[in-house]
Order: C-alpha cells, then structure tokens, then sequence
C-alpha cells in the first residue's frame, strides 16, 4: 500500500513539475523588455514617427480641426493602430501608421 501511495506522489509530483515548465516564456520576455531604456526609446521614436503621418494623414482628408486620436495597443510595435474621431465629416475609423505613413484599416 506504501509503495502505491509513493508511485502515486512520484508521478503527481512529475506531471506538477513537468506542466510548470511548460509555461509560455513570451509573456515573460516581453515585460522584462518592457522596462528596458531600448524599449522605451524604441517606442518613444515609433510614436513620434506616427504622429507626424497621422498629421499630414489627417491634414489630406481635412480632419484637422476638433479631430481626436488615441492609439490603441498592438502587438507590433513597430506599427501604430489609431482610433481616430473626424469631427468635421462625424466619422470614426482606425488608422495604421507605420514608417511609411498612414492608411485606413
């Protein structure tokens, strides 16, 4: 009876172990860069890069005056997603701003 009791812990005990190691390392790399100097610059550089095209973007379909833009989070952070308020046509729609420039999504 004592040996099935520790064959059974023995295996618990396994698949505990085994299942703790299997645990997605993204999550976790992503939020230790997230607090990094190069991280912040990085962001700091795309948002400015995407501000100036959300501008002229905005400026060429004469949605300047009383627009509103935030950016809404994505997973690349290389590309921008913005939800965008046109008060002068009263439209809402999304924007993708990468180094390139703007476009509707």
């Amino acid at each position: 009876m004592t040996r099935l009791l520790k064959f059974i812990s023995i295996i618990v005990f396994s698949v505990s172990i085994g299942s703790c190691s299997s645990i997605e390392t993204k999550s976790i790399k992503n939020w230790l860069e997230e607090g990094t100097k190069e991280n912040r610059e990085t962001v700091k550089k795309n948002n400015k890069t995407g501000k100036t095209h959300l501008k002229d973007y905005l400026q060429k379909s004469g949605c300047v005056n009383g627009s509103s833009a935030k950016i809404v989070d994505s997973e690349d952070k290389e590309i921008l997603l913005y939800d965008v308020t046109c008060v002068t046509k009263s439209k809402e729609f999304l924007l993708i701003c990468n180094d390139q420039g703007c476009s509707k999504y």
